[in-house]
């Protein structure tokens, strides 16, 4: 048996499931699963195709992080931006954002918990996104996901970091590679450090040891 309903009252009732599922009602992440193996193959033929958006989205992020810290270039790379920023700064509907994340894979990107509203998107509470360095757009996805998780698992489940510690960058960040710093904002899985020399940087963890 199948019901129609309002596009409104879908959204509605996901954004309740989601708030839901956020507090850990487990039956909400049972049925945010479900709908989404259901609404995903057809979310992929009903979107409409935006030209080169992966490029759109690089430029509306690195645009929205360097406007929040201040600084421009590099410093920006792994700033977390919300969903609904970049949806308004691209001018689409947030749900189209949504559907565009769980269908598309983009070199350097990575999806985080957000400060606000966060959306089910591959069996993740996401709300944030944040490029960890300039994407390459002629890369095959699979593959880049696949070597950042094996530069990246140790590193991300051995070291804590804290406002106050002291780091030096590794060689994944050979623009930095040995810079010596601060580090004065945790933000996710990335860090706002400022190096012995003067500059600032929001750097992600995997590119930083404890000295």
């Amino acid at each position: 048996m199948s019901i129609n309903i309002s596009e409104s009252t879908f959204r509605k009732t996901l954004e309740y499931l989601t708030n839901q599922a956020g507090d850990g009602d487990r039956l909400a992440i049972e049925l945010l699963a479900l709908l989404q193996s259901h609404t995903q193959s057809l979310n992929a033929d009903n979107i409409e195709p935006i030209p080169n958006f992966d490029r759109r989205l690089f430029t509306a992020w690195k645009e929205l992080a360097e406007l929040q810290i201040g600084h421009i270039g590099e410093n920006c790379w792994s700033f977390p931006v919300p969903f609904a920023d970049l949806a308004e700064n691209l001018s689409i509907p947030i749900e189209n954002l949504i559907r565009y994340l769980e269908t598309t894979e983009i070199d350097c990107l990575q999806l985080l918990a957000g400060r606000s509203t966060n959306y089910l998107i591959k069996s993740q509470q996401v709300g944030d996104l944040a490029f960890h360095s300039d994407p390459n757009f002629s890369k095959l996805s699979t593959k880049l996901s696949t070597n950042t998780s094996v530069k990246t698992t140790k590193t991300d489940i051995k070291l804590i970091l804290k406002v106050g510690d002291r780091i030096r960058v590794n060689a994944n960040r050979p623009q930095y590679i040995d810079q010596t710093g601060t580090i004065e904002q945790v933000i996710s899985v990335s860090c706002r450090v400022k190096f012995d020399n003067g500059w600032i940087a929001f750097l992600p963890n995997h590119c930083l040891e404890k000295i």
